[in-house]
C-alpha cells in the first residue's frame, strides 16, 4: 500500500436498492471511506461496459457496481444483464491493462446499510493495497471515433479490433456465433439469424438486391426486439449497426471489392466471445 495514497473509487448504484442502501448506511451512521463516489443509475442493468471503461480512463482507481439481489430487481431482469456484462467486462479489462480486482459487482438491498458500509470499506482497502492505476492506453480517446471502431453487439459487450476489419465480414461472424451458441428456445434467434446470414452472404458476391437490403434491416430490428436473450439482440444490433453506419463496406462488396474501411483502434487487442 502506498503511503498517503487516496484512491478514487466510482460506485454505480441502482436507484431502487444499493443507492437506498448507501442512504441507509448514512442514516444509521455506518461509516465508509470518503474516497468512494456514488453515481446513482436507474438500474444496475443500465451500467454499460463503456461506463466502467471510461471511468478508468478518466482517472478512477476502482469501480464498484451494485444492484438489487437477483429476483428483486425493480425491472425484473436488469441485474441479470448486469451480471452477464460484468463477466465479459472482467475478461476484457485485463487486455487493456486493468486488473479485474479493480472492479466489483455486489447485490445490496435498500435495507442493507451495514452491508454497503462493509463492502465499501473492503473494496476501498483492496484498491489502496493495489495502488494507483497506471494505464498505457491513451486517455485522450475520441469516443465518437471509437464508436465507429467498435461494433455493437448488444448487452453482451463490445468487440474491439487491432487491425482494419470489414463490417460485412464481422456481421457474418456474429451471425455464425449466434447460431452456434443459440439455445434454440426462440424462433427469432434460431431461425431469424440464419435467414439474415443468407442475405449477408449475398453481399459478398454482389447479388443482394435493394429490396433484400431493406428486408435485412427490418429483420435486424425485429429479431433484436423479439429474441428472448442477448444472443439474438446481439445479432440484430450488429447487423443494424453495419447497415446504418458502415455503408461504405457494404457498397464496396456490391462493387466487387472489400473496403476494409474500419480504422485501427488505439492499440487494443481482439477480445473473442468464446
Amino acid at each position: 500500500m502506498e503511503q498517503g495514497f487516496k484512491p478514487k473509487v466510482i460506485a454505480f448504484l441502482c436507484h431502487w436498492c444499493s443507492y437506498a442502501g448507501a442512504d441507509m448506511a448514512g442514516s444509521l451512521r455506518y461509516s465508509y471511506p470518503p474516497y468512494l463516489y456514488p453515481v446513482r443509475v436507474p438500474c444496475s442493468g443500465r451500467v454499460e461496459p463503456e461506463f466502467v471503461i471510461k471511468a478508468f480512463l478518466s482517472g478512477a482507481d476502482g469501480v464498484l457496481v451494485a444492484g438489487c439481489h437477483p429476483g428483486d430487481c425493480h425491472y425484473k431482469t436488469g441485474n441479470y444483464y448486469a451480471n452477464r456484462r460484468f463477466n465479459l467486462l472482467t475478461r476484457f479489462l485485463e487486455v487493456i491493462g486493468i486488473p479485474k480486482q479493480r472492479v466489483r459487482l455486489e447485490w445490496i438491498s435498500g435495507s442493507e446499510g451495514l452491508k454497503f458500509s462493509q463492502v465499501a470499506k473492503e473494496f476501498v482497502e483492496k484498491i489502496q493495497s493495489l495502488g494507483p492505476l497506471s494505464l498505457k492506453t491513451p486517455v485522450d480517446i475520441d469516443w465518437q471515433t471509437l464508436s465507429r471502431t467498435v461494433a455493437t453487439v448488444g448487452s453482451a459487450g463490445k468487440l474491439f479490433w487491432e487491425e482494419d476489419k470489414c463490417m460485412a465480414e464481422m456481421i457474418d461472424f456474429f451471425l455464425s456465433y449466434a447460431q452456434e451458441n443459440s439455445c434454440a428456445e426462440c424462433i427469432p434467434c434460431r431461425i431469424g439469424t440464419k435467414r439474415m446470414q443468407e442475405m449477408v452472404k449475398k453481399i459478398f458476391d454482389g447479388s443482394i438486391s435493394t429490396r433484400e437490403l431493406s428486408l435485412l434491416e427490418y429483420f435486424a430490428d425485429d429479431i433484436g426486439a423479439s429474441s428472448k436473450c442477448d444472443l439474438g439482440l446481439m445479432a440484430g444490433k450488429a447487423v443494424k449497426f453495419a447497415l446504418q453506419h458502415c455503408k461504405s463496406d457494404i457498397e464496396a462488396h456490391l462493387k466487387g471489392s472489400c473496403g476494409h474501411s474500419i480504422p485501427a483502434n488505439p492499440g487494443w487487442q481482439t477480445v473473442m466471445l468464446k
